[in-house]
């Protein structure tokens, strides 16, 4: 038997006590498989987070144009960014543009929205899984 990894219990008052897992090749593996894919899980979920965040604060940005827009009336010089240079466009336009992307925006908010679900799921399986074999495989010596 091959002692994979030593943990430390949780230190309670009344013991001390080391905990060392007992895995033969076979678990090492599947250890190492289930350390892979709940670090795997994290990286999405921190992805999917980043994304979230970038998608609301484009709709926000949109909204809070469209507000200032809304005021103005459809004779009102408006420009449009294009790179470093701005473009005279139709006030119109540029407030149909605005709220399409809020739109978009907001598509793919509530899109990112169910995939975080899916993959916190998903990664709250994974850690079920992995206390669920570390308690399979565990190996207590009362510490000296």
């Amino acid at each position: 038997s091959f002692s994979m990894a030593l943990f430390r219990a949780q230190r309670l008052p009344f013991a001390m006590s080391m905990v060392q897992l007992e895995l033969d090749e076979k678990d090492k593996e599947s250890f190492s498989e289930m350390q892979q894919g709940m670090n795997q899980a994290r990286q999405e979920l921190a992805m999917v987070d980043g994304n979230m965040r970038k998608v609301a604060t484009e709709r926000r940005e949109a909204e809070l144009i469209l507000a200032e827009l809304s005021g103005m009336g459809p004779d009102t010089a408006a420009y449009k960014q294009c790179g470093k240079m701005f473009i005279q466009s139709p006030i119109d336009q540029l407030k149909g543009s605005l709220t399409t992307k809020a739109e978009r925006c907001q598509k793919d908010h509530d899109a990112l929205s169910e995939k975080r679900k899916h993959v916190t799921e998903a990664a709250g399986k994974l850690q079920e899984d992995f206390q669920a074999f570390i308690k399979e495989h565990l190996y207590t010596q009362e510490k000296s």
